[in-house]
C-alpha cells in the first residue's frame, strides 16, 4: 500500500465512503438480476476505483489508465444498476477533465467513449432503458464539473505564479534600491575625497611656495588650514557613510558650513538670499549640497583669491542657485579645466528633476534650478 499524501487525505476519505456504499449496493441489490458481462464490468469499475486512491499522484499515466477503466466499466454497467455502477465513472470523469496536468483531449475522448459504451450496454441488457437518462445526466455532470474544477485549479496556479512573480519583483526592487543607495554613498564619498584632497593639494602647494619665499609664518597658517580641511573631510566622509541620516538639516546651514570652509581655505564668498524659504526633498538637498561643494572647490582650484557670489532664490517652488566667479581679474587665475566635476554636478541635479546651465565670459557662472518638495 502506498502512503497517501496529506493534501489528498480528505479526498481519499470521501472516496472510501463512496466505495463502501457503492460496493454494498452492488452486492445486495443492483446486480441481483444483471447479466454476467454487466456484473463483471460493474465490479471491475468498483475495484479500479479502490485501487485509484492508493496510486501516488505523480503516476499520472497509470492513474489515467485506471480512470479510463473505471469509465469503461461504469458506462457498460450504469444503466443496468440504476446508475449505481456509473458512480466510479463519474469520479473518473471529474478527475480526467478537471486535472490541468492531464491533457483535455484525454477527458474529451473518455466522455465520447463513455457515450459509445452506454449505447453498447443496451445491446447487452436492453431492459433498463429508463435509467439511460440518469446515466447520461451523470455523464454531463461529470464533464461540466470537471471543467469547472480544471478552471479553478488553473486560476489557482496563475494566482500562485503571479504572487511568486510579485515576490521576485519586490526582491529585485529591494536589491536595486540597495545598489542605488550604495552608488549614492560611493558618489558622496568620491565628492568628499575630491573636495578634501583637492583642497589639501592646493594648500600644500601654497606652503611649498611660501617656504621657498622664506615666509614661514604664512606657511604655518596654510598648514593649519590644511589640517582643518582634513578634519572637515573626515567628518564629511563619516556623514556620507551613514547614508545621509540627517535629512532635516536646513539648506541654509549646509550652505553656511560650505562657505565657512571656503573662507578658511583662503577663498572669498558672498551668500545672498534665503535658502530656507522653500523645502527640498532629501535627495534634492544632497544634490545641492554636493553641487555647491564642487562649485567652491572649482573656484579655489581655478580662480584662487577671486570673489565668488552665491545667490539663492525661491520662485514658485523652484530653487535657483547662481554661482559666479570672475575669470579675468583673479590672482593666479587658470582656465576652468576639463569639466568632469561639472558633468557630475549636472548628473546629480538632473537626477532630482532639475537643470544646470554654464556660462563662461568675464565671469564663470553656473546656474542650478532644482524643484522643491511637492506640497511645500
Amino acid at each position: 500500500m502506498f502512503l497517501i499524501p496529506a493534501r489528498r487525505a480528505w479526498a481519499a476519505t470521501l472516496n472510501l465512503i463512496g466505495i463502501v456504499l457503492v460496493g454494498l449496493d452492488l452486492a445486495q441489490r443492483s446486480l441481483r438480476d444483471a447479466p454476467a458481462p454487466i456484473s463483471v464490468a460493474a465490479w471491475a469499475a468498483w475495484s479500479l476505483w479502490l485501487v485509484s486512491i492508493f496510486l501516488p499522484e505523480p503516476w499520472v499515466r497509470r492513474r489515467a489508465v485506471v480512470y479510463l477503466g473505471m469509465i469503461a466499466g461504469g458506462s457498460l454497467a450504469g444503466a443496468s444498476t440504476d446508475v449505481v455502477a456509473f458512480v466510479p465513472a463519474l469520479v473518473a470523469l471529474l478527475v480526467l477533465t478537471g486535472t490541468p496536468t492531464i491533457p483535455l483531449r484525454v477527458g474529451a475522448g473518455a466522455a465520447t467513449g463513455s457515450v459509445v459504451l452506454i449505447g453498447v450496454s443496451q445491446l447487452i441488457d436492453p431492459e433498463p432503458r429508463g435509467a439511460i437518462i440518469g446515466v447520461v445526466s451523470l455523464l454531463l455532470f461529470g464533464v461540466m464539473g470537471g471543467l469547472s474544477r480544471r478552471q479553478y485549479r488553473l486560476s489557482e496556479e496563475q494566482s500562485r505564479a503571479l504572487l511568486e512573480e510579485k515576490v521576485l519583483v519586490e526582491q529585485e526592487r529591494a536589491q536595486l534600491a540597495a545598489l542605488t543607495e550604495r552608488s549614492r554613498i560611493a558618489r558622496d564619498l568620491h565628492d568628499v575625497l575630491a573636495h578634501s584632497l583637492g583642497g589639501l593639494v592646493i594648500q600644500l602647494e601654497a606652503v611649498d611656495a611660501l617656504l621657498e619665499s622664506d615666509r614661514p609664518a604664512e606657511a604655518r597658517d596654510r598648514v593649519q588650514a590644511a589640517r582643518k580641511l582634513a578634519v572637515s573631510g573626515l567628518d564629511e566622509a563619516r556623514r556620507a557613510v551613514t547614508a545621509l541620516r540627517e535629512p532635516d538639516e536646513p539648506l541654509s546651514a549646509i550652505v553656511a558650513a560650505l562657505a565657512a570652509t571656503h573662507r578658511s581655505l583662503g577663498g572669498q564668498i558672498a551668500v545672498r538670499g534665503d535658502a530656507d524659504r522653500g523645502a527640498l526633498s532629501p535627495a534634492a538637498r544632497t544634490a545641492v549640497h554636493r553641487a555647491v561643494q564642487e562649485l567652491l572647490t572649482n573656484a579655489r582650484r581655478h580662480a584662487p583669491g577671486a570673489p565668488t557670489t552665491l545667490d539663492l532664490d525661491w520662485d514658485d517652488n523652484l530653487l535657483t542657485i547662481t554661482a559666479s566667479t570672475p575669470t579675468g581679474d583673479a590672482p593666479g587665475h587658470v582656465s576652468p579645466g576639463g569639466g568632469h566635476g561639472l558633468a557630475g554636478m549636472r548628473e546629480r541635479i538632473v537626477e532630482v528633476g532639475g537643470a544646470m546651465d554654464v556660462r563662461a565670459g568675464a565671469a564663470f557662472d553656473v546656474v542650478l534650478r532644482v524643484p522643491g518638495k511637492m506640497g511645500s
